[in-house]
């Protein structure tokens, strides 16, 4: 498994090791994550403060999904990217910060499975 936040490779092989990425994660105020499986899926999660949202792409070139949150939540929020774009996104689509981290574990422990405990809609 690879594991990338804002452009920097982390550890990412053991579960102890997992958990640690995730935890210094989770002190930044804002990041853009991304997590590679062998099987080429990948789970990109990005945050800015108390929002956040995922995408799951099962395999290169494919749309992919994206979490759903609140649909009638109104607004968007900015986040920017490693390499320091800044991109917009509806609200609509953020779930809680601690469900999007607990989705990449699973994502992660699980060698590429797409979390179940998303909702999901297409791209």
């Amino acid at each position: 498994m690879e594991l990338d936040v804002n452009g920097q490779r982390v550890a990412a092989t053991t579960p102890a090791q997992v958990g640690e990425a995730l935890a210094r994660a989770n002190t930044l105020p804002a990041f853009e994550l991304w997590a590679t499986a062998p099987t080429g899926a990948t789970l990109c999660m990005l945050r800015n403060g108390a929002h956040a949202w995922l995408m799951y792409i099962p395999v290169e070139g494919d749309a992919g999904v994206r979490s759903c949150g609140d649909a009638t939540r109104i607004g968007s929020a900015d986040y920017v990217l490693g390499n320091g774009q800044v991109d917009t996104y509806p609200l609509s689509w953020c779930v809680a910060v601690e469900q999007c981290l607990s989705a990449v574990s699973t994502f992660l422990h699980s060698g590429g499975d797409r979390p179940e405990s998303i909702v999901w809609l297409a791209s």
